[in-house]
């Protein structure tokens, strides 16, 4: 198969639908539960299709557009991309039927097999490449793909846990998160920074490669003991509490440094960049300012507790990044790169309502630490709002 750039997003779109989709369906369980399907389940398929099927294919191809534009139809990594798709509709069809089981594991084990091969493909031909030996914005891109084949080791770990009878212990949860930490945290974050630098590239002075190397450097270090800000609900020593304070420390730093020069320089970066795709840029780098903070907050013991107690909280910060900061970055870079068009009024109208469902949303999921801090009186109707909420995203992912 051999078909366009645009075809592949277009796919990659579709399963961003059926991510909303099924979130609809996980949130109708809470108001008028159908009975139907085994909610568990889906909600692995949910998770799956998201970081697999919608984030993973996007960051895919738009690596290749941005830094091996004459390999994004070749043959070999056209045989990835098919590949990997028939790894993620299985995924997203055993995971409905079995949850976590032979099929699905074996179609979640085919996934990570096939991005070692893209993450070897790609490190070894942009080493060809002595135009890009000195590129920022891909030190970035390897720094995504490191975290990318570190989080493997959670789902290998899980294995070796479960071969164990350990499933549903402290240790299973833990190798989750670890993944889950690498993915968002390492893998996302890092490859959408990389792709925000690559739109400046050319710009960048010498001064300027500095100052975001050093961005780079507390930004990749910081977020390797930042794991450990995942562990706090559980029982660890006082020393890893430390490091994972620490951590968040390094981050805010990290992102202060590429806020100062991505957003507030003399030299306005971003001016060639058409309005509303800076405005989707500068949205999604607040929100990552603000998971960040979330984080700092996370590792104070009394304050944090939230964190970790309200299932509405977690799932608040889970959307926080994976729909605040990486969909809406990602959204930002496709407009600025003309694979989607940010100027049709069907485009715009279908932002809007995606903003305000998810803007409402967040503001409702975070709404119980409140309740824990301040005994905050309860909403009523609450799951019922965010139902709705979640029809109004679903309807601007549609559009």
């Amino acid at each position: 198969m051999n078909y366009t750039l645009n075809s592949k997003i277009n796919l990659s779109l579709l399963y961003f639908v059926l991510v909303a989709l099924i979130g609809a369906y996980l949130r109708l369980v809470f108001v008028a539960d159908p009975g139907v399907l085994n909610f568990q389940y889906i909600l692995h398929s949910h998770s799956h299709t998201a970081i697999l099927g919608w984030v993973y294919n996007i960051l895919y191809l738009a690596i290749l557009f941005s830094f091996l534009p004459e390999h994004v139809n070749s043959k070999k990594y056209n045989l990835i991309f098919w590949l990997t798709q028939i790894s993620i509709v299985g995924m997203l069809i055993t995971f409905s039927i079995q949850g976590y089981a032979a099929f699905s594991i074996a179609f979640s084990t085919f996934h990570i097999l096939l991005s070692y091969v893209f993450i070897y493909c790609f490190i070894k031909d942009t080493r060809k490449n002595s135009v890009l030996s000195d590129s920022v914005s891909l030190k970035f891109i390897y720094g995504a793909l490191f975290f990318l084949f570190l989080s493997t080791f959670g789902p290998w770990g899980l294995a070796v846990i479960i071969a164990n009878g350990l499933s549903g212990s402290d240790l299973y949860k833990q190798a989750i998160y670890f993944y889950l930490h690498f993915q968002y945290d390492g893998w996302f974050i890092f490859a959408l920074i990389g792709l925000w630098l690559w739109v400046v590239e050319k710009t960048l002075n010498e001064s300027d490669k500095k100052a975001l190397k050093a961005a780079f450097y507390i930004l990749f270090i910081s977020n390797i003991p930042a794991c450990f800000l995942s562990l706090l609900g559980f029982e660890i020593s006082s020393l890893l509490r430390m490091l994972a304070l620490a951590s968040a420390l390094g981050q805010l730093v990290g992102a202060k440094l590429l806020y100062k020069f991505l957003f507030a320089s003399e030299k306005n970066i971003f001016n060639n960049v058409n309005s509303l795709s800076k405005r989707l840029f500068k949205f999604s780098f607040l929100l990552l300012f603000v998971k960040y903070m979330l984080q700092l907050i996370s590792a104070l013991p009394v304050i944090g507790r939230p964190a970790f107690v309200s299932r509405e909280v977690t799932i608040g910060y889970i959307h926080l990044i994976m729909l605040g900061v990486i969909s809406l970055g990602l959204l930002g870079w496709l407009g600025y790169n003309n694979l989607i068009i940010l100027s049709s009024n069907l485009i715009r109208e279908g932002l809007k309502m995606f903003l305000f469902g998810f803007v409402i949303s967040e503001i409702l999921l975070f709404y119980p630490a409140l309740v824990l801090w301040f005994q905050a009186p309860a909403i009523p109707h609450y799951y019922i709002t965010l139902f709705v909420l979640t029809l109004f995203m679903l309807g601007g992912v549609v559009l």
